[in-house]
């Protein structure tokens, strides 16, 4: 693979503020920052003591002691994959009663619509014909129409697609 000629470009992870920023979008739950204006995205937030320190952190938000962008880590760690697959902060922002998904299902929108919706604003394109199948395939199953949409929404802020720039 050819690095040093910028034949390419190299996926590379989102930073810890714009993860946070785009699980927000993708979601629809606001996030509750402390001592900030509820408006405030991950981005805005004035001091690295102050937001979802643990989440941010964890993804490698710089304490920004100097103005070294050399702080910022970008490694990948078992914790922060754990954090995806099974943590609060991803947990509660799908399950949000005030989220994307309770939105949705509040206006009566159809499963395909549904679908479209949970793309569109997770990967900002529509699903192939295959995903439609598959995921109508599995939001007709046997539990929850919400719990389902639920897990639709978690597999995609999931993916690479998601996950990196590319």
């Amino acid at each position: 693979m050819d690095e040093t000629n910028f034949s390419h470009y190299v996926p590379r992870r989102l930073s810890a503020e714009s993860l946070l920023d785009a699980l927000t979008i993708a979601t629809g739950s606001r996030p509750d920052f402390k001592e900030v204006p509820v408006s405030f995205t991950a981005q805005q937030l004035p001091d690295p003591h102050v937001g979802m320190g643990g989440f941010l952190d964890m993804f490698g938000r710089p304490e920004r002691e100097s103005s070294c962008e050399c702080e910022r880590r970008s490694d990948m760690s078992l914790p922060q994959a754990m954090n995806l697959v099974n943590g609060p902060t991803l947990a509660e922002a799908i399950a949000d009663s005030k989220g994307r998904i309770a939105e949705a299902l509040l206006r009566g929108v159809s499963d395909r619509e549904l679908i479209e919706e949970l793309y569109l604003a997770a990967l900002i394109r529509m699903p192939t014909s295959s995903e439609m199948d598959q995921a109508l395939t599995y939001l007709q199953g046997a539990r929850g129409r919400a719990s389902r949409a639920q897990d639709i929404l978690w597999a995609l802020v999931n993916s690479n697609a998601f996950l990196f720039n590319r």
